[in-house]
């Protein structure tokens, strides 16, 4: 288990969770553009979640050798993995609600007045769906309920790795090891 330990410093590994979460954005595109299921607020948070993940990939992609960066990308993955979570969740939640008076949000992003992305790409940031509609299911499960079983296991994962990082990192007979090639 300690092995899992040495995965932030190869970049093989970042690489796959870029990856993955680059499907997961091709993934939401097919939908919106191709199935035409417009997102509503709560979809385009978690699809800055998965944004947040991916490019804490790309730092620990090209810094894994450093430990600053290694943990910067650790972080930003955690981070922006349990804000994925609570998101999805609530918005399962509001969509698996009993009462449909409950079941809306607010009518645009809010982002910041410094970098209003629903602005500057409205094709991939604005949100005209309603949080409410459940415009797809695959084995019982909207897209909310799966991106809540998604970020679980990927806040799970990193929780994993981080552990075994930092376990590995003292059990070093150096002890704290702040730089690997």
């Amino acid at each position: 288990m300690l092995s899992v330990g040495q995965w932030p410093n190869k970049p093989f590994a970042w690489l796959l969770l870029f990856l993955g979460c680059s499907g997961l954005l091709g993934a939401a595109l097919y939908f919106q553009m191709v199935l035409n299921l417009e997102p509503c607020v709560k979809c385009v948070y978690q699809r800055m979640a998965v944004v947040g993940i991916g490019l804490s990939a790309i730092v620990g992609l090209f810094g894994s050798g450093l430990w600053l960066t290694r943990w910067a990308a650790l972080v930003g993955w955690l981070y922006s993995s349990y804000q994925g979570l609570l998101i999805a969740y609530d918005h399962w939640d509001l969509q698996t609600s009993k009462n449909a008076f409950f079941a809306v949000c607010e009518s645009a992003p809010n982002f910041p007045d410094w970098a209003p992305l629903h602005e500057w790409m409205p094709g991939l940031f604005a949100a005209p769906g309603l949080c409410g509609d459940i415009d797809w299911q695959w084995l019982g499960l909207g897209m909310p309920g799966w991106m809540t079983v998604i970020f679980a296991g990927l806040l799970l994962i990193g929780i994993i790795v981080t552990i075994c990082h930092i376990i590995s990192s003292f059990t070093k007979k150096d002890g704290l090891v702040l730089y690997h090639k």
